[in-house]
């Protein structure tokens, strides 16, 4: 466990040994379900770093719900390592890791962004601010549910809930592997939903698009032209505001792969990340 500056306890992983240590950024409403592949291989090589956001990974929520934030996690990455280290980030932890790239860039050494937007992760369906207001406001109204909330998250079905991955393209029916899919909702289901509906709140309403701009540290970035949750489109336009700021960037795109690229072909992910991280000087 680590104690973050206001005095929440997190739930704190240090796996390995070689620096600069890979500090992790995990998807939303997620914990280590989506990094099995990822944990094993790159732990054999250097100091791996996980940590699971406030209120989730089986942890109580915190005393403060209203520091379940982008923001408030950005901060709490800087309390978990504090020392600079390579960022890892996958889906809404791409939002996570820039925003704690904005805040604490000194303790970036170089960043790795796994199928996330910069951008209001909405805009893809409609860039509106009504629209993510409303959505947002959705979400809080979810976290005041109580038990109704509560049972909402705990009866869903898994066979459903990996078939609206399929549709939706956050994962490929053939390849993403189904324990996955399922580490990933059977987690999703035992949280509170105080804690789920304010995250997503946060997700809805935050931007890091002012962020690019001021990268100046290597940057690898990685999609699945089969994306919908994060088009590649938002790949792309991160490739092209980081180059134009004058920082080392490299775009990968996978054919045919979805928004869990990385445990659908995690062997090529995770070699083009070796390769990323031995040019790191």
């Amino acid at each position: 466990m680590a104690r973050m500056r206001d005095g929440e306890e997190l739930r704190v992983r240090r796996i390995g040994s070689g620096a600069p240590p890979l500090l992790l950024f995990n998807g939303l409403v997620s914990s280590e379900a989506h990094w099995p592949f990822f944990l094993e291989h790159f732990s054999a090589r250097r100091e791996v770093v996980f940590w699971d956001y406030r209120g989730h990974g089986g942890q109580a929520p915190p005393r403060n719900l209203r520091s379940i934030t982008v923001e408030q996690f950005a901060e709490d990455a800087h309390d978990v390592l504090g020392v600079p280290a390579v960022s890892v980030a996958l889906s809404f932890g791409v939002q996570v890791a820039l925003e704690h790239y904005k805040r604490h860039r000194e303790n970036v050494r170089a960043l790795v962004l796994i199928c996330g937007t910069d951008g209001h992760p909405l805009d893809r369906i409609g860039g509106a601010a009504w629209l993510r207001q409303n959505a947002a406001r959705l979400m809080r109204a979810f976290a005041r549910g109580g038990p109704l909330a509560r049972a909402a998250l705990r009866t869903g079905r898994l066979a459903l809930a990996r078939e609206l991955a399929y549709l939706s393209g956050g994962a490929h029916r053939d390849l993403c592997p189904r324990e996955v899919l399922d580490g990933v909702f059977a987690h999703t289901a035992q949280m509170d939903p105080r804690v789920v509906g304010r995250v997503v709140a946060s997700y809805f309403e935050h931007s890091a698009r002012d962020v690019l701009p001021t990268i100046q540290v290597p940057t690898l970035i990685i999609a699945g032209d089969r994306d919908e949750l994060t088009p590649v489109e938002c790949a792309e336009r991160m490739e092209r505001e980081i180059r134009r700021a004058g920082a080392p960037v490299r775009l990968v795109v996978y054919p045919g792969h979805s928004h869990l690229v990385q445990t659908e072909r995690p062997d090529d992910v995770h070699a083009e990340i070796d390769h990323f991280l031995s040019e790191l000087k």
